[in-house]
C-alpha cells in the first residue's frame, strides 16, 4: 500500500521503514514552530493582546464572504497587447471575463498557458499583482516557472495598486509555440497565525499586463499575432470581434459555430466571449485585440492581417450560397491547451485507491487548507438506504500540533468525520475506517473532501516559516461503494453534464434576453468537456425570456412568475399565494372584538384545521409552496428549470437582465469540470458564481431494469426510503385491517361457543 514521503516523490511500498524514515522527517518539523519563531522580522514590544471578538468577526467575514475568494476587476489600460503575450489560465474556475485570478490562503499554484511566437524576442515574463494589506511582504513571495524550470522568484509588495516584476528569460528556456507556466504563491499574516488569519489572505494576478514580454512587435503578424490576440482578449474581457457575419446567409450559423467552437475547445480555461460588431463601425472602449472578418469570394481560404487599430485578424474569405468547408491551416493554428474533462469514472463493490481517481499524495503545510477530488459514478446510481459506503484513510501528521488541530472529511460538502490530530504524531496511520452513509453519493460527479484546521500557536504572532509538512494524506486510501440497482432520480444533472454546443435551442421570443453574442458565447463554451453517455441522450438547453416562463413544462410543480421575477430582479416583493407575517394588530381594537360563546368553537376548529392541514403537508408535502419560498431567498444571475420527470434531457434557462454571459458560460463550464454544479429540479446560478440547488422532496425513483431475486431488496429499499411516511400510513392501515379482521375472529368465535 503506497505511502507518502518527500514532496517531490510519492512512495508506493509501505514497509516499516519508510514510516520510521516519515517519523525522522516530521518529527524535526515538529520543532520548528519554536525555533522558527525567532526568525520573524518582526520587532514586538510589550504584551500582545488575545483576539478579541470584534477582531474574529472581521476575520470570519473574509472568509464566508464570497467576494473575497473572486479576484478584482481590472480596468482596461493602454497596455499594447502586439508586445506582451498574455498569460491564460488552463483551468475553468468559473471566473467573470476581465477580472484577475486570484491566490487566496497561505499557499496555492495555479498553472497557465503561453503563447511565444519567437523565444529569441522574448526579454522577460511579466507579472502583475496586487495583494490584501494583511500579507507580510517580508516573507510572503512567489516562484515562477517556465517548463518546470524556474525563472525567478520575488516578494508581494503591492497593496494599493498593481504592481510589476520582470523576470529574465533565457531563449533556452522558451519554446516557440505554447509553453507551460506554474506560479506557486506562499503569503504570511501580518499579525495573526491561525485558520481565521489565513482566510483574510489573497493576492491578485492581473493577467492582461501578466505575459511574455516581447522584444519589439516586429515580426509579430499572422497566425503568431492572431494567437497572442486571442490571449489578450481572453485576459482583458474584451472577447473576439466578429465581423461580416451577415454576408454569411443560411449558413451563418455553421460558419460562425466551425470557428468559435474550435477556439473555444482548443483554449480550455474559462470560456472566452465573442460578440458581433458592424463591418465598418468607429472604434470603441471595448477595442478587441483579435478579430474574424468574414469577406465574400471566389474560394474558401484563410489569411492573417493587422487592423489599423492594432487588433490580429484572422480573414475568413467564404464563398457565398456554399455549406462551410473545412479549413485546415485554421485547424492547425490551434494547438489544445487544456482537454475539458470528466473526471473519472469509479467502479462500486470493490475498494478503489484514491490514486484511481486522480488524487495524489497531499503534504499540507497551511493552517488551512482545503483538499477537493471529484470522482463520477454511473448515471443509474441511487442508493436511498441506510447501506454504508467506508473510506480507508492513510495519513501522517507531526507530532505536537495545538489541541484544537483536526482533520475533516467531506462528501458532497456533508461533513462525514472529524479526526483529531493529537495522540499518534509521526505514526502512519493505515487503512482508518471513516464509514458514511451510501445515500451522501449521487449518480454523476461527487465531490471527496478534507479540511484541515491546525491553529496558531500562538494566534497573536505571525506565523513561524513552515518548510516542511504538518499533515500528510496517502493515495494508497480507498473507496469502497457499495451495489445500487440501475435506477434513475429526477435530476437535471443528466441533461446538464452532456450538453454540447447543438443542445443550444432558442425561439421568437429568446432575443428578449438572449442576442447573437450571447448564443454564440454558450455555444462555445458547451465544446468540450461534456459526458459522452449523457450527450447520446440528446439533451437540449432552452433559453427563454422572462415573457415565456409559460412554455415550461411543470409537471406536477407550480411556481408563479412573481417567484422567478423576484429570484432575478432582485424585489423583495411577498410571493402571492404564501403567508406573510402580519402586523401586530392595536390592542384598541380587542375592545370592539365580539365575545360570545361561538368565539371558543371557532378557535377550536381553526386549531384542528392548521392541524390536519400540517398533517397533510407532512404525509404529502406540497412542494410548489416550498419552492415559491426558496426562490424569494435566492438573487440570481441565471436560473435551470427542470420539474416535468417525463423529460430528462430538456433544461430551461432564463437570465437576470443585464447580467455578464461569460460569468454565466464561465460558471457552466466549471460545473462540467471541477466544481459544484446544478442538480435537482431548480438550479440557481448566485450573484457569487455558485449554484443553489433545490431538490423536490417527493421526487421518486425510477427502475431501469427487471427486478429478480439479488436486487429485489435494494430495490423496495429505495422506494421505501424516498417516501417512508407513505409506506408507514399505508403499512399502519394493513395493521388497522387486519386488527379489525382479527377481532371480528374472535368475537364470532365466542358466540360460536356460546
Amino acid at each position: 500500500m503506497p505511502v507518502f514521503a518527500s514532496p517531490l516523490s510519492v512512495l508506493t511500498a509501505r514497509p516499516a521503514a519508510l514510516a520510521v524514515l516519515l517519523l525522522a522527517v516530521l518529527t524535526v518539523s515538529a520543532a520548528s514552530p519554536g525555533s522558527a519563531q525567532t526568525l520573524i522580522p518582526l520587532p514586538m514590544e510589550g504584551t500582545i493582546a488575545p483576539l478579541d471578538e470584534v477582531e474574529m468577526d472581521r476575520l470570519n467575514a473574509d472568509r464566508f464572504d464570497a467576494e473575497q475568494h473572486r479576484g478584482n476587476f481590472v480596468e482596461l489600460t493602454a497596455s499594447d497587447p502586439t508586445i506582451i503575450s498574455s498569460l491564460r489560465p488552463i483551468e475553468a474556475r468559473g471566473r467573470p471575463a476581465g477580472s484577475a485570478i486570484r491566490f487566496d490562503g497561505e499557499s496555492r499554484i495555479l498553472e497557465f498557458a503561453l503563447f511565444v511566437p519567437q523565444p529569441s524576442q522574448m526579454r522577460a515574463l511579466r507579472v502583475s499583482t496586487l495583494s490584501s494589506i494583511n500579507v507580510l511582504p517580508e516573507r510572503s513571495k512567489f516562484r515562477v516557472y517556465i517548463n518546470d524550470t524556474m525563472v525567478g522568484e520575488s516578494q508581494l509588495q503591492n497593496f494599493t495598486e498593481f504592481g510589476v516584476v520582470d523576470f529574465p528569460v533565457g531563449a533556452s528556456v522558451v519554446l516557440a509555440g505554447q509553453n507551460h507556466v506554474r506560479i506557486e504563491l506562499v503569503q504570511y499574516h501580518r499579525i495573526f497565525c491561525g485558520p481565521e488569519a489565513s482566510f483574510a489572505l489573497w493576492s491578485d494576478i492581473d493577467l492582461a499586463n501578466s505575459g511574455a514580454v516581447l522584444a519589439s512587435a516586429e515580426g509579430i503578424s499572422g497566425q503568431d499575432g492572431f494567437m497572442m490576440g486571442i490571449a489578450a482578449a481572453a485576459a482583458t474581457g474584451t472577447g473576439i470581434e466578429i465581423r461580416g457575419a451577415e454576408g454569411l446567409a443560411d449558413y451563418r450559423d455553421a460558419w460562425i459555430s466551425q470557428i468559435t467552437q474550435r477556439i473555444s475547445a482548443a483554449l480550455g480555461g474559462d470560456p472566452i466571449p465573442f460578440r458581433f460588431t458592424e463591418y465598418w463601425s468607429v472604434q470603441g472602449q471595448a477595442r478587441s485585440a483579435a478579430r474574424i472578418t468574414f469577406l465574400p469570394s471566389t474560394v474558401n481560404r484563410l489569411s492573417f492581417r493587422t487592423s489599423g487599430d492594432g487588433a490580429q485578424v484572422m480573414v475568413v474569405e467564404f464563398v457565398p450560397g456554399e455549406r462551410p468547408h473545412a479549413l485546415p491551416e485554421f485547424e492547425n493554428i490551434l494547438p489544445r491547451v487544456a482537454e475539458r474533462q470528466q473526471p473519472r469514472l469509479i467502479d462500486t463493490e470493490r475498494e478503489v485507491a484514491f490514486s484511481e481517481f486522480g488524487f495524489r499524495t497531499t503534504e499540507v503545510r497551511d493552517r488551512y487548507a482545503r483538499i477537493e477530488q471529484r470522482f463520477r459514478l454511473p448515471e443509474d446510481y441511487v442508493v436511498l438506504t441506510n447501506d454504508k459506503a467506508e473510506i480507508a484513510l492513510d495519513y501522517i501528521y507531526v507530532p505536537d500540533l495545538p489541541d484544537e488541530a483536526m482533520l475533516l472529511v467531506h462528501i458532497n460538502g456533508e461533513n462525514i468525520r472529524l479526526l483529531p490530530l493529537r495522540g499518534e504524531g509521526g505514526q502512519l496511520i493505515e487503512q482508518f475506517p471513516v464509514r458514511f452513509e451510501a445515500r451522501l453519493l449521487h449518480a454523476g460527479i461527487n465531490t471527496l473532501g478534507f479540511e484541515a484546521i491546525i491553529p496558531g500557536d500562538p494566534a497573536d504572532l505571525p506565523c513561524p516559516t513552515q518548510d516542511a509538512p504538518m499533515l500528510a494524506i496517502g493515495q494508497s486510501s480507498t473507496l469502497t461503494v457499495p451495489f445500487s440497482p440501475s435506477m434513475y432520480l429526477p435530476d437535471m444533472h443528466l441533461a446538464f453534464t452532456g450538453l454540447t454546443p447543438d443542445s443550444v435551442q432558442i425561439n421568437d421570443m429568446s432575443a428578449r434576453s438572449f442576442d447573437n453574442n450571447d448564443v454564440v458565447t454558450l455555444r462555445a463554451a458547451l465544446s468540450g468537456g461534456e459526458n459522452p453517455e449523457t450527450a447520446s441522450l440528446n439533451p437540449r438547453l432552452h433559453l427563454l425570456s422572462l415573457d415565456d416562463l409559460g412554455s415550461i413544462p411543470m409537471g406536477t410543480y407550480q411556481f408563479s412568475r412573481r417567484a422567478i421575477e423576484t429570484s432575478l430582479l432582485g424585489e423583495d416583493t411577498d410571493i402571492q399565494g404564501i403567508d406573510s407575517p402580519q402586523a401586530p394588530q392595536s390592542a384598541l381594537l380587542n375592545i370592539t372584538e365580539r365575545r360570545d360563546s361561538n368565539a371558543a368553537l371557532a378557535r377550536g376548529w381553526d386549531w384542528l384545521r392548521e392541524g390536519f392541514e400540517t398533517t397533510l403537508q407532512w404525509l404529502h408535502p406540497r412542494v410548489g409552496a416550498r419552492l415559491e419560498l426558496w426562490l424569494a431567498d435566492q438573487r440570481a444571475q441565471a436560473i435551470l428549470i427542470q420539474l416535468d420527470p417525463a423529460m430528462p434531457n430538456q433544461l430551461w434557462m432564463v437570465r437576470a437582465p443585464g447580467s455578464d454571459i461569460s460569468a454565466i458560460s464561465a460558471a457552466i463550464v466549471a460545473a462540467r469540470t471541477n466544481a459544484e454544479g446544478p442538480r435537482g429540479q431548480v438550479s440557481v446560478l448566485d450573484r457569487d458564481g455558485n449554484w443553489q440547488n433545490w431538490l423536490a422532496p417527493d421526487r421518486q425513483p425510477v427502475l431501469l431494469e427487471p427486478v429478480t431475486l439479488s436486487n429485489v431488496r435494494y430495490v423496495v429499499g429505495n422506494y421505501v426510503s424516498a417516501m417512508p411516511i407513505r409506506y408507514v400510513a399505508g403499512l399502519f392501515f394493513l395493521a388497522l385491517v387486519s386488527a379489525l379482521f382479527a377481532l371480528r375472529l374472535v368475537i364470532a368465535t365466542r358466540e360460536h361457543r356460546q
